[in-house]
């Protein structure tokens, strides 16, 4: 029988005698009954051989196909050291694997190394990170260079990782991008003394695959990680904009339900009332004059600072700044529970008031930042509302009083119908305020200035009526039945006008008190003949009553002689006063006052009689009378009464 010699070759197989591999018991005798008779010859038995050896080898390359696959799976690169090595082992026959590779994420080594121990039957796994190489790992990883030697050309300190070697070792480095990152070692080669060159080859050919695939795997866990970067992140922002989108959608819902309210008509009290229930927590709402228009605090809130508070605290001036230059809203901690969120409401360029909210023992969301800011929203376009409708029947009574002026209506009737109508009570007194004020060139205009007091009187004094009439600033009161009900009024407006006219000069003339409103005609000229006396007078920056003329008011001689008659009569005197900064005038009307008793006039005075004497003589002396003359002190005392009817210093 003749040799084949058609016998599959694999690298480094031909002349590799060494290479042997366990046998096959079935192979054998199948082999020896079927394909080998008894009596063959010695090439028979050389034939059979080769077979067994070249299905060892197809074995081996049945295993690297296996490992191949694996190692062009998408696998984790934390889980192929070990696989990799139990393909290895299998693949070369050895008891002992070994698997080292560079640490990516911290310094050193990862060593993995697994035994097989034939004669009990079990396997251990050792894992541990070392800081550098050493031994037979030093020299591959270093060097770059295959291993493939027995026991006996090693010391102990070479054999790092092996200490239990006992035949041979095998070990090649393994390449990612032409760089050695790690080295793979086999050990203790089964039934043979040493690892053969197609061992060699084998293991060679599965380290290039693993460093390709460790390198590929260790990309793709970047990839992957950086994707994943990637997905928690638009998962992130998914979140915000479902957050916002909630936000959105609760914010359109608190939108309708507060612009239903303003086309209802139903008011600021239902707007705060609503937002505070949407808000779970206590709303109030300040004009801009810091009168509350409406307030769910029904209860006293810890350390609630309103708007009069925070314009008074100089701590609060930053806050101020940001709510009333800034006009944005303002987030305060009045302590660590408690949260107060205040925001301005803006019409255009103006603010009209404060929203203000409080939150104890919670925290202050977006949500209800939003719906605040929506309320404010709603506030001002109510509060505009509201201004619209007051500027407007504040026109329809500065017209009406005008005609009741100018004596021009169809009847009583008509009259008293009408004041009814744009909100008159016909049962309160009235009476009507004259102002004449000078202005400067530098000064405001008579529009701008009517309309300032028109403001100040309908915020302080909502029930009284302002227009202009032959240059003068009216305002009518309507007040109840007492005497002088008016003072609070030209209190706040002698502050006003000293604040807003600082060079210029006013006069106020107060009519008389009337019980019926088609009387205010009389009050008004009443008021006018006061204004021109303190004209007449040239007296400036004063309040002077009609009533409190006594008999002047009575005859209403002319003015200009009223005037004449005083400079005629105690003008030298005036004129020495102001000259010499001296107070002769006010000395004679103490004397007067105290009927010509020294004594009570230097006592009230504060004066020495002796100096109260001297400054009569004194008196005398300038203007060439004498004081005892009956006829020249009556003269004296009518033009001193005339120079004090109450006339009120600014």
């Amino acid at each position: 029988m003749k040799q084949n010699n058609n016998i599959i070759s694999f690298p480094g197989s031909a002349k590799s005698d060494a290479l042997s591999a366990p046998a096959d018991p079935a192979f054998k005798a199948e082999a020896s009954s079927e394909c080998f008779p008894a009596g063959a010859d010695l090439s028979v038995e050389m034939l059979r051989q080769e077979l067994l050896r070249e299905r060892k080898r197809v074995m081996q390359w049945h295993i690297l196909t296996e490992a191949s696959v694996i190692l062009n799976s998408k696998l984790h690169s934390e889980s192929l050291p070990l696989k990799i090595i139990k393909y290895a082992k299998k693949l070369v026959a050895a008891e002992a694997g070994l698997l080292a590779l560079e640490e990516i994420k911290e310094s050193g080594l990862k060593i993995v190394k697994h035994y097989t121990f034939t004669d009990e039957a079990k396997e251990e796994l050792f894992e541990e990170i070392v800081q550098k190489p050493q031994g037979a790992i030093e020299i591959i990883m270093q060097k770059g260079e295959v291993i493939n030697r027995s026991s006996t050309f090693y010391s102990p300190d070479d054999l790092y990782g092996f200490s239990n070697l006992k035949r041979n070792l095998l070990g090649i480095p393994l390449y990612a991008n032409r760089k050695v990152i790690g080295a793979l070692l086999m050990a203790n080669k089964s039934e043979e003394a040493s690892f053969t060159q197609d061992d060699q080859e084998l293991l060679m050919i599965l380290g290039s695959q693993l460093g390709i695939a460790l390198e590929n795997s260790r990309l793709y866990e970047k990839i992957d990680k950086e994707l994943q970067t990637k997905v928690d992140e638009l998962e992130r922002v998914n979140e915000i904009l479902k957050k916002q989108h909630r936000i959105l959608e609760k914010s359109l819902e608190m939108h309708d339900k507060l612009t239903g309210l303003v086309l209802k008509g139903d008011g600021i009290t239902a707007i705060c009332d609503t937002l505070a229930t949407f808000i779970d927590s206590p709303v109030q709402v300040e004009d801009h004059n810091f009168n509350v228009k409406a307030t769910t605090m029904h209860k006293p809130v810890k350390r609630f600072a309103c708007g009069k508070e925070l314009v008074e605290n100089e701590d609060y001036s930053k806050q101020v700044s940001t709510l009333f230059q800034e006009r944005k809203p303002v987030e305060m901690h009045p302590d660590i529970d408690t949260t107060q969120y205040i925001v301005p409401v803006v019409a255009g360029q103006q603010i009209m008031g404060l929203i203000t909210t409080v939150f104890v023992h919670k925290n202050l969301k977006q949500l209800d930042k939003v719906a605040m800011e929506l309320g404010a929203t709603i506030v001002a376009l109510e509060m505009l509302k509201e201004r619209a409708s007051v500027e407007q029947t504040k026109r329809l009574k500065e017209t009406f009083v005008e005609h009741i002026l100018n004596e021009n209506f169809e009847s009583l009737e008509w009259m008293h119908h009408r004041a009814l109508q744009l909100g008159f009570n016909l049962k309160k007194m009235f009476q009507v305020i004259a102002m004449d004020v000078t202005l400067g060139q530098n000064g405001r205009s008579s529009p701008e200035l009517c309309q300032d007091i028109r403001e100040f009187c309908a915020d302080a004094f909502p029930h009284s009526v302002v227009l202009t009439r032959n240059g003068y600033i009216l305002i009518v009161v309507s007040c109840d039945n007492k005497e002088h009900c008016v003072k609070p009024l030209l209190e706040a407006l002698k502050k006003r006008l000293s604040h807003l006219l600082r060079e210029e000069n006013w006069r106020i003339g107060v009519g008389t008190l009337c019980s019926r409103l088609e009387d205010c005609v009389l009050s008004y000229r009443n008021a006018v003949t006061s204004l021109n006396i303190l004209k007449a007078l040239n007296l400036n920056n004063r309040v002077v009553f009609y009533d409190n003329l006594g008999i002047f008011s009575l005859i209403e001689i002319n003015p200009q002689h009223f005037a004449e008659f005083m400079k005629r009569t105690i003008g030298p005197l005036i004129d020495y006063d102001q000259k010499h900064k001296t107070q002769l005038i006010g000395t004679l009307n103490l004397f007067y006052k105290y009927n010509c008793n020294i004594l009570k006039a230097a006592r009230e005075g504060y004066l020495n009689p002796s100096t109260m004497k001297y400054r009569l003589r004194r008196i005398q002396e300038i203007m060439g009378l004498d004081l005892k003359d009956p006829e020249t002190s009556l003269q004296l005392q009518l033009a001193m009464r005339l120079a004090n009817c109450n006339f009120s210093d600014a």
